[in-house]
């Protein structure tokens, strides 16, 4: 028994003083006798109890329902309710019932143990001995406070198993518990999805025959020795995933107590990329192998076709030669400079060898300029653009933009040879700082990274490895040069080109070039009360164009320059298309070989009345520029022209001020 003496006040406050228990216990007396009321209450006061007093069990719910109370003590002769009503309205508290002690007559009651099984926790018997109360009091105390300390302890184990839990459920590495040396599969984290390609839950209760059949035999027993002996470790183990892709894991076992016997805990990391490193170094001689030939050949046969073009063309004005012989040599000529054309794709191909004149470039508005430009030509693929302020890169600003051209084109030719009708090639830049860890053949530091994600057809697992190779091309009619070229122009820039595609899924370009430290540079602001405009400029002529280019986006515009009507026409159309229409157009009248600007912009404003053009020509006494609004322009600009007369010209003619 428990008594004051006995030196276990001392114990229950140090147990309360282990936890955040309750610092005084609060006392509820529920008696109608008075003097006994005040009896209790005195005796709880002693103990240093905070006592509450009330008559009835509706004033006692009142107060419980107002405040948390230790416990509660009551007589078991209650007015206006049974006892048993008031132990069932205590009991259905839950978590938040005080300690019940009932106060009773033993001549009155029959049997305590009905007290006890219907929710009471301790008995105190008429007439009320004040040792045997203190007592009573005591034992609720440290009872409850044992009760809170169990509650803190559970709560505690209930953290560090969810802890536990969350390290195996998201650990990176796919983690399985497997029952004994046959390996049935008993539990898995998450990553067994994304590491070994396989539904958890659909490998629980089967036999890891099924996922490594050269470690686990088909009868279910190890077949390896050093497998399930004790802790294994297994290095760049060849795994073949469900979908039919391959990686390399490193496997690590070892056996774990588990219920009455044991288990093995099996852990997956793919290391794939570590293994391709060395077939990366092997990709990057034959690049370098590549480089040199193409360096080779390209000069050769450049200097062997300009020798045999120009034998042609002397070969030509020669008085003795008949039609048939003239025209054997026109397609001979014609001959020659489809090879000079691929005499210039094939030294691209070593741009690697030297690096390109370095300058700071902004390289978002090249990027969108360039990929629109790309898309132009494929009907049903329109490009979506998300870009972050981005650092500066380091480079050859025609270099990139053929590249990203390159890039885009090939996604828009996929997808237009497998018949989409709403192609969307994803163009996504964004800032990447890149570690020594980081896995990929890049010195560390800042990046820009760009994301051309296509939903076309995807890439087959082996055609993944051939992508970047010249003339593979899965189009009939192209060379296949066009990512080779990329690719070189990546490496000149000291930088990495990749691709990931599943058939079915599209494919995904991850290109990443070497960005500055420095803050980004604001871009070209416009003169106060002038908005930026989009402007389609139409002229055959490249310096011409070069020149309204530099000058407009100096102005802070967006420049697209076309050397055919026919190209002005689809950029005007796919600019609709895109929701970036443009606002001004700056048409030559004299395109050689083509539509002129009167006719392109006469087709224009078929469908477009309201669009705002003006004529640029050095034919002064052209009689579309006498009449220039008849013909739909609203402004007239003769060759030659100051630059700041043009820019004010296609800023106030073109709606950009505001003023």
């Amino acid at each position: 028994m428990i008594n004051q003496e006995s030196g276990n006040r001392e114990k229950i406050s140090e147990s309360l003083q282990e936890g955040a228990g309750i610092a005084v216990p609060r006392l509820l007396i529920v008696e109608w006798d008075g003097r006994q009321r005040n009896y209790l209450s005195n005796i709880a006061g002693e103990l240093g109890y905070d006592a509450s007093v009330c008559s009835t069990p509706a004033e006692a719910k009142k107060l419980i329902d107002a405040t948390s109370f230790t416990g509660v003590v009551f007589d078991s002769q209650l007015y206006q309710e049974s006892s048993e009503e008031f132990v069932s309205w205590l009991v259905s508290l839950g978590g938040k019932k005080p300690y019940v002690i009932v106060v009773v007559d033993p001549k009155s009651c029959a049997n305590l143990n009905e007290f006890l099984a219907g929710g009471v926790d301790d008995v105190l018997l008429k007439p009320l001995d004040p040792v045997l109360v203190r007592v009573r009091l005591e034992v609720m105390e440290f009872r409850v406070g044992e009760q809170a300390k169990r509650t803190r302890e559970m709560a505690g184990i209930r953290r560090a198993q969810g802890r536990y839990e969350n390290l195996f459920l998201e650990s990176p590495d796919a983690i399985l518990v497997l029952k004994n040396r046959k390996g049935k599969v008993i539990g898995v984290n998450r990553a067994v999805k994304s590491v070994l390609g396989y539904d958890g839950k659909s490998l629980l209760g089967k036999y890891m025959s099924l996922v490594f059949p050269d470690i686990f035999g088909r009868d279910g027993d190890a077949t390896r020795g050093d497998v399930l002996s004790g802790a294994t470790v297994l290095q760049a183990v060849a795994y073949r995933r469900p979908d039919g892709g391959s990686s390399y894991l490193d496997i690590m076992m070892s056996t774990i107590p588990w219920d009455r016997g044991y288990a093995v805990m099996m852990v997956c990391r793919d290391v794939g990329n570590r293994e391709g490193l060395e077939g990366r170094r092997i990709q990057s001689s034959k690049d370098r192998a590549l480089e040199c030939f193409a360096s080779g050949v390209s000069g050769e046969f450049g200097d062997l076709l300009t020798s045999l073009g120009g034998n042609l063309s002397l070969l030509e004005s020669a008085p003795f030669l008949n039609e048939e012989a003239r025209e054997t040599i026109a397609r001979a000529q014609d001959a020659c400079e489809r090879g000079r054309e691929l005499t210039l794709e094939i030294a691209a191909l070593a741009g690697g060898l030297s690096a390109p004149k370095s300058q700071e470039i902004d390289l978002a508005p090249i990027l969108e300029k360039a990929v629109q430009f790309s898309l132009f030509d494929f009907e049903g693929v329109r490009p979506l653009f998300r870009l972050q302020d981005l650092p500066r890169v380091l480079g050859n600003e025609d270099e990139l933009r053929s590249m990203i051209g390159a890039v885009a084109k090939n996604a828009g030719d996929v997808m237009a040879k497998a018949g989409s009708e709403s192609g969307q090639l994803k163009v996504e830049a964004s800032e990447i700082r890149i570690g020594s860890e980081s896995g990929l053949p890049l010195a560390a530091g800042l990046y820009v990274k760009l994301e051309f994600k296509d939903n076309g057809p995807g890439l087959a697992e082996v055609d993944l490895l051939r992508v970047f190779d010249p003339y593979f091309s899965g189009n009939e009619a192209g060379r296949g040069i066009g990512l080779s070229k990329a690719a070189a122009i990546v490496r000149a820039h000291s930088g990495h080109i990749e691709v990931r595609s599943e058939l079915g899924e599209g494919a995904c370009f991850d290109i990443y070039l070497p960005a500055t430290d420095d803050v980004a540079q604001s871009p070209v602001v416009t003169p106060a009360g002038v908005k930026p405009m989009r402007v389609l400029v139409l002229d055959d002529e490249p310096h011409i164009c070069a020149v309204l280019e530099k000058a407009l986006t100096r102005a802070g515009h967006d420049v697209f320059c076309a050397a055919t009507g026919e190209l002005a026409l689809r950029a005007f159309e796919k600019a609709e298309d895109f929701g970036r229409p443009f606002d001004v157009l700056l048409f030559d009248l004299d395109i050689r070989g083509g539509m002129g600007g009167n006719e392109t912009l006469a087709r224009i404003r078929a469908d477009h009345p309201e669009v705002r053009a003006i004529v640029t020509t050095g034919y002064v006494n052209d009689s579309v520029l006498m009449n220039y609004l008849d013909h739909g322009f609203c402004g007239v600009l003769t060759k030659p022209f100051r630059i700041d007369h043009l820019v004010a010209t296609v800023e106030r003619l073109g709606g950009g001020n505001r003023g």
